[in-house]
């Protein structure tokens, strides 16, 4: 039985005049019925505590909605009704602990909107894409889909001034005979990762990944801009082609980034048949309330970016990311005879076991206990 699993495809589109204006225009009206419903949800909750949001309630008020702002007929409807379900699944998502309030939309920040697939509305034709209220888009196909993918959704989205296609679907496993194998899977071919804000990671057999810091690097450049970008007239010219060149570098950082990260996971991906990472709280680590004030570093390392490339590649290859408890003192636990050391500090990066007298480097020795953690979960689950 051939498996089949979610994938997207994005490309860089180059609308012409015309059809960037429908763009921003449909930016523009996404972004107003996100914020309107939003504020009313908030207000009815506020009248009625146990006011419950229900998607299809929400979708019927749209017509009527749509009759107080004649420009938002000129726009992919199906757009509209995309931006009132992400606005649900945002809102449940917070009363479900999965997520933090949604937040009102800012104009000046880059956006996107969603439409359908429906009765083959949206086809590709050589170079080109088409999408309702667009048209015909030129469209840079710089990697081959197979004939297998089909698509649902389709995302148009501004970054930095740039606009690009997101195709959203589902596509045939070429691996899929390994997706009942897991039980045949080596555990002997498994490897533990331990985060390194120095490295990204240090793995249990002593090698680490040598990321550059991109955020780092750039910084300057970047707060250099943003200080002559935010000195600019508000609304005017030069301040928006200012923020352009702003968004135009956090663009190339985050694109190296998630380069460097991709090719990171998928060589770790092709040779192991196990990961094991500690599920760590990344968040709590880049807040600026956190006694290590290590925001800046964590974030420019996005370790947990890396962790979720790490495990859909896994997945698609039949093969299994294993996430150790963060509460397992993998740091503090010698790897060879078991000693826990409690009085290790964060700024200690190596130290001698007081009972078998081994010296540890601290991140290789935290590597090794997860991955003799991780072989244990492993074996207990069989």
């Amino acid at each position: 039985m051939v498996k089949r699993i979610k994938k997207a495809y994005k490309f860089r589109i180059y609308p012409n005049t015309s059809q960037k204006q429908q763009i921003e225009k449909t930016l523009g009206c996404v972004r107003q019925v996100y914020n309107e419903f939003l504020e009313m949800c908030i207000e009815k909750y506020a009248e009625d505590p146990s006011f419950k949001l229900r998607k299809f309630d929400l979708i019927k008020i749209l017509p009527d909605y749509k009759e107080g702002y004649e420009y938002l007929k000129e726009v992919d409807s199906v757009a509209l009704q995309q931006a009132v379900i992400h606005l649900h699944s945002a809102y449940i998502n917070f009363f479900e602990h999965k997520g933090s309030f949604p937040k009102f939309k800012s104009k000046r920040n880059d956006h996107s909107y969603t439409t359908m697939k429906i009765n083959n509305n949206i086809r590709f034709d050589g170079n080109e894409i088409q999408i309702p209220k667009l048209g015909r888009v030129k469209v840079v196909v710089s990697r081959l889909m197979p004939e297998s993918f089909s698509f649902t959704t389709v995302t148009v989205s501004r970054v930095a001034n740039q606009y690009y296609v997101t195709l959203t679907g589902e596509e045939d496993n070429p691996n899929s005979e390994l997706f009942d194998t897991l039980e045949k899977l080596d555990v002997n071919k498994s490897i533990g990762l331990d985060f390194s804000l120095a490295h990204l990671y240090v793995d249990s057999d002593g090698n680490h990944a040598d990321m550059p810091k991109y955020l780092q690097n750039e910084l300057e450049k970047l707060a250099k801009l943003t200080r002559k970008a935010s000195k600019c007239q508000k609304g005017s010219k030069n301040s928006i082609k200012s923020w352009q060149k702003v968004r135009k570098l956090q663009l190339h950082i985050s694109n190296s980034r998630k380069d460097f990260l991709h090719k990171e996971s998928r060589k770790i991906a092709n040779k192991y048949d196990y990961v094991f990472v500690e599920n760590l709280d990344l968040s709590s680590m880049q807040s600026k309330d956190t006694k290590m004030k290590l925001g800046r570093n964590v974030s420019d390392r996005a370790f947990g970016t890396f962790v979720n490339f790490l495990d859909y590649k896994l997945r698609w290859l039949g093969k299994e990311l294993i996430r150790v408890d963060r509460y397992f003192p993998s740091s503090k636990t010698c790897s060879d005879c078991g000693y826990i050391n409690n009085n290790l500090e964060l700024n200690d990066r190596d130290w001698v076991c007081p009972i078998c007298g081994k010296k540890h480097d601290r991140d290789v020795n935290a590597a090794i206990n997860i991955k003799k953690e991780g072989i244990r979960l492993v074996l207990q689950k069989q």
